[in-house]
């Protein structure tokens, strides 16, 4: 049976003062990154003005500090360097026991954007626009640049996302202040301060858990994909995992948005066609196996080469793979270590900590300021977006590995749900209140010592 989606009456009323207008054309579009390219560039350019770390290189922090004025500077990451060497030569990647092994897309696109600022770079030297570099050192600043430009577009694209997500959290009832509040939380923390400028993967930290939860409410509102789709979208989607690890977790959303339980199932019609599980449990479980055809591939074409399939993470860090290597333990010693390290992972959150309890506290006196307009985030969005966050609290707590950084991936999610609370405030109250919390929480980034790596 084929399914045809009913299309909605597009509303002819002009949107309220204050609230987000679509943009309809390509000019429109382009015209609205330029308030989040501004943005992004203010927070990150004033993160230079950052007090510069008092330790050692290598021993207090791991990288170095690189001045670029009076007062002015940042940390260069020292597993910057692996970055740059598996960009300038992606060969590398199938060498035995090799760091970035386990993630070589990333390389293949540091590679992309390193070798033609590197070649523009010696062009613009030999015609005096730029110094005339010695080779190693212009291929040098070129990949580094590379990356930096790749963490820019990831930004930039988790605020487009952001964007994306917001226009349907707040079900079109949110006012422009209400998203630049929320972008600029995200623009602004630890993790943008400490890697924005150096050759590293952390920014996608945002990227993730944003497109996942994108990926669930867009899935959700368009007819079921059928089997060649499917299969297509499923195998390009396994190939993020190959860019960054906790791309893994894209596979729970795509499982989420072809699940259609009652009232989400397809309409036919007028008539609602009940949800056949066999069948939407059969496409979950192909789709499972086409997600991992991509990195089942790649550990296949190393071994072709004669390497065997090294992640450095699981290797040194020991993550996800704790469980199976405590398996021999007895039942409650094996739980007792997992509360433990469970209580590690609690334990890890810091400032992130006090986002979750304003949002959960936020959310709370929203609820019984209004107990009966239904539910505070739109059944669209609010089912997807507790998903994921389950999904990644859950896989973040079975990690192993708790470093406070990765704790700010929950963020993007917090910050969804905080927007979708803001258009239940007056805003008169709203507004200065969140601008004021912006701009603190921006200064507390700022102004604080560390963090370095």
């Amino acid at each position: 049976m084929r399914y045809k989606k009913i299309p909605a009456t597009a509303s002819r009323l002009p949107p309220a003062r204050g609230q987000w207008k679509p943009m309809t054309s390509a000019w429109g579009r382009a015209r609205a990154l330029g308030p989040l390219l501004a943005l992004l560039l203010a927070v990150s350019l004033s993160f230079w003005l950052s007090p510069a770390p008092q330790g050692q290189p290598g021993v207090d922090y791991w990288g170095h500090y690189a001045r670029v004025g009076p007062g002015l500077g940042f940390v260069v990451n020292h597993d910057s360097y692996g970055y740059l060497a598996v960009a300038e030569q992606p060969g590398q990647l199938l060498q035995p026991q090799e760091v970035r092994q386990s993630r070589p897309l990333y390389a293949l696109l540091g590679a992309a954007a390193g070798y033609p600022l590197t070649a523009g770079l010696r062009l613009a030297g030999r015609v005096g626009l730029a110094p005339n570099f010695w080779p190693e050192v212009a291929q040098f600043y070129g990949f580094y640049s590379g990356y930096v430009l790749l963490n820019a577009l990831t930004l930039l694209a988790s605020l487009l996302l952001l964007r994306w997500l917001w226009r349907r959290i707040t079900a079109g009832r949110g006012e422009t202040w209400q998203f630049y509040c929320v972008a600029w939380v995200l623009a602004a923390n630890p993790i943008t301060k400490t890697f924005f400028w150096t050759a590293h993967q952390q920014m996608l930290a945002f990227l993730v858990p944003l497109f996942c939860v994108a990926l669930a409410v867009w899935l959700r509102q368009r007819p079921a994909p059928n089997g060649s789709a499917l299969s297509c979208l499923a195998l390009v989607l396994g190939l993020l995992p190959l860019v960054y690890g906790s791309f893994v977790l894209v596979w729970p959303a795509l499982a989420y948005g072809l699940l259609r339980p009652g009232a989400d199932a397809d309409k036919v019609g007028q008539l609602v066609v009940a949800p056949r599980w066999p069948s939407q449990l059969m496409k979950i479980a192909v789709s499972a196996g086409l997600f991992a055809v991509p990195t089942l591939l790649w550990v296949g074409l190393l071994r072709l080469h004669g390497t065997t399939y090294y992640n450095h993470e699981a290797v040194r860090y020991h993550q996800l793979v704790w469980l199976l290597e405590a398996r021999h333990l007895p039942v409650l010693a094996y739980l007792k270590g997992v509360a433990s390290k469970v209580l590690d992972y609690l334990s890890s959150f810091q400032a992130m900590g006090g986002w979750l309890l304003l949002a959960a506290g936020l959310y709370a006196i929203t609820r019984w300021r209004q107990p009966s307009t239904g539910p505070l985030v739109p059944r669209s969005v609010g089912p997807a977006l507790a998903w994921v966050s389950g999904g990644f609290g859950m896989f973040f707590a079975l990690l192993g590995y708790y470093p406070e950084r990765l704790t700010y991936t929950l963020l993007p999610l917090v910050l969804c749900l905080l927007a979708a609370l803001l258009p239940h405030w007056p805003p008169r109250y709203a507004r200065p209140a969140a601008l004021a919390s912006a701009a603190a929480w921006h200064l507390y980034v700022l102004l604080s010592y560390g963090p370095f790596s």
